[in-house]
């Protein structure tokens, strides 16, 4: 299970550096629903139950990978963050770089935000994948990041949504030569940020789609980043479109493929084919209530890694689904990232 804190020397300063800026004030309640939630976070298509394959149970799950409480002074500390909704605390609306990355004849952006503590000293940095377009808007996440001293990173790789055709740039066969972009990006962010000669340390996260890029550039390109936090990620894409629906399944085929007539297309993009060249430390966490995903993949990715003596960790919580976005589940779930990488990168 995901470790339940960093360091404990490591803590105090994280949460005082969180809050730097100034909370003197009485902090805000924290609203209902936070900037940029998803409209449908609680329609069927991603509340319901998570996919067990047969053998496992949904409890034996639970109790094998349990919920565990993240530091609550790291977790109020972040409440507040998003209760002030940028209105003093406003280092994330600060003029973003846009970082130009080639891979091959291929070139995208990467947006990147530099806390002012980082702007002349080395610091750790964190890739962001999503499926969309960074904006260099103000926005609680890379606040939350950059406070914790961390140099936040959002690459527009083939398949983000800056534009139709860039969005379906990683469909189907497309996605096993897309997905160098993930190896790309890490290059192009170490050499941004090495200072005096040393490169950073580089951590890659992400939620959903931006989980299963987190999870294969861990494995297929294994050394482009020093730990991963996957969230609501799938780890075997043939395993999960096998237990779906035959509609559902139909749906997905044009972004993954179909999984009779595709299936070394699906193992060659699955993270679970790349398992073996793993060599960082990974942590998952994913929803009992989340229908897009398969606790039970999940379970087997995370066995394989330990069984080689890896850092590998999984959390499932019993009450999250596919889209966190309760301010009280965004803040459960940021303690838990923050901590990770404070504690494997030493900020």
């Amino acid at each position: 299970m995901l470790r339940a804190s960093p360091a404990p020397l490591l803590l105090p300063a994280l949460v005082g550096l969180l809050m730097l800026g100034g909370c003197s004030r009485p902090v805000a309640p924290v609203p209902s629903k936070v900037l940029g939630a998803h409209a449908d976070a609680d329609s069927p298509r991603v509340v319901g139950t998570a996919l067990v394959r047969d053998g496992d149970s949904r409890e034996e799950l639970l109790a094998r990978h349990p919920r565990v409480e993240p530091d609550a002074a790291l977790t109020s500390t972040l409440a507040a963050l998003l209760a002030d909704s940028g209105q003093r605390l406003r280092w994330s609306a600060a003029p973003a770089e846009d970082l130009s990355c080639d891979n091959g004849d291929v070139r995208f952006r990467i947006q990147v935000r530099v806390p002012p503590a980082c702007r002349e000293r080395a610091c750790p940095v964190l890739a962001f994948y999503t499926t969309a377009c960074p904006t260099p808007d103000y926005h609680w996440r890379p606040e939350f990041f950059l406070r914790a001293g961390f140099i936040f990173a959002e690459p527009a790789v083939r398949g983000t949504k800056c534009s139709v055709d860039w969005a379906r740039a990683d469909n189907g066969p497309l996605r096993v030569a897309a997905a160098t972009d993930l190896e790309a990006a890490s290059r192009c962010l170490r050499q941004r940020f090495t200072r005096d000669g040393v490169a950073p340390r580089l951590g890659i996260l992400g939620w959903s789609y931006g989980g299963n890029q987190t999870l294969v550039g861990m494995t297929r390109f294994a050394g482009s980043y020093d730990a991963g936090f996957a969230l609501a990620a799938k780890t075997d894409l043939g395993s999960f479109l096998s237990q779906l629906a035959p509609e559902l399944r139909r749906t997905r085929a044009a972004e993954y493929g179909d999984p009779e007539r595709d299936a070394e297309l699906l193992r060659a993009i699955s993270p679970v084919t790349w398992v073996d060249r793993v060599e960082a430390p990974i942590a998952l966490m994913l929803g009992a209530r989340d229908p897009k995903v398969s606790l039970s993949d999940a379970d087997v990715f995370v066995r394989k890694l330990r069984a080689r003596g890896q850092d590998a960790t999984l959390m499932i919580i019993p009450e999250h689904a596919h889209l966190t976005e309760r301010p009280e589940e965004i803040a459960f779930e940021h303690a838990h990232l923050l901590q990770f990488f404070t504690a494997r990168f030493g900020v």
